[in-house]
């Protein structure tokens, strides 16, 4: 299997649907991930990437979905970005579903999930992730929300990573952050108005810049098997 990759924020308005489609984006020069949304029950993650208006298969579509996952047609059938995209629309599925679809898509290759923030990480999310990228702030306030995040994930921060986001003259403090949150830093997300740029022209983020440079220290992170992410995130706290 191939690992499976939860991306949340500690706070809203950080990013983490950007750094979920470029992580993607550069982990399919490689692999053959697939980009799925988390957000049940918002806007469609598909916007994100600017497939909204291509057919396919959402979440709705496979809320009544029982037993195993064909992949291949999965994969097909899904709006093809950057990366194929499993966007959130309509009906919620039961966290069965979510299994199902999620573990089964892992077999081809890596699952990029994209988690809004919500103050925790649900447990289906919880159980199916290898390893869970947490996004936090600089501000003070952001701080606090990222204290009470990891105080709600207390028995899931052993295969957490942190990505720090703020100016780019903050990197200076973003290891003090990471001691202070208990969390592995991964990588500081240095503030980049070209992300809105290209978000207002209705494209697709690009893995250029600061978000791609941490998007590829995650993908550099990330073993191609699921099996060894425990080892990577031990390492990387060391």
């Amino acid at each position: 299997m191939h690992p499976i990759v939860i991306l949340t924020g500690a706070s809203g308005g950080l990013g983490v649907s950007t750094l979920a489609a470029v992580t993607a984006t550069v982990l399919a020069r490689d692999t053959a991930p697939v980009l799925v949304d988390g957000a049940f029950g918002a806007g469609g993650l598909d916007a994100t990437v600017a497939v909204e208006h291509l057919d396919g298969l959402r979440w709705s579509d496979l809320a009544e979905h029982e037993g195993e996952v064909d992949v291949g047609r999965l994969r097909g059938a899904l709006p093809q970005g950057p990366v194929p995209v499993l966007a959130a629309r309509g009906a919620r599925p039961s966290p069965a579903v979510v299994t199902e679809v999620v573990r089964g898509l892992s077999a081809a290759g890596p699952v990029v999930v994209d988690l809004p923030c919500s103050g925790r990480v649900p447990p289906v999310w919880r159980e199916l992730a290898d390893v869970v990228v947490v996004l936090v702030g600089l501000r003070p306030r952001w701080l606090r929300d990222g204290e009470a995040l990891v105080e709600v994930m207390a028995g899931s921060c052993d295969h957490a990573l942190l990505v720090t986001r703020g100016p780019r003259r903050s990197e200076r403090v973003a290891n003090r952050a990471a001691e202070h949150l208990g969390l592995p830093l991964l990588d500081h997300l240095a503030d980049d108005p070209g992300v809105l740029r290209e978000e207002a022209r209705g494209r697709a983020p690009r893995p250029r810049g600061p978000v791609g440079e941490v998007a590829r220290s995650l993908a550099d992170a990330l073993p191609s098997q699921s099996s060894g992410l425990a080892e990577r995130v031990l390492g990387l706290a060391s």
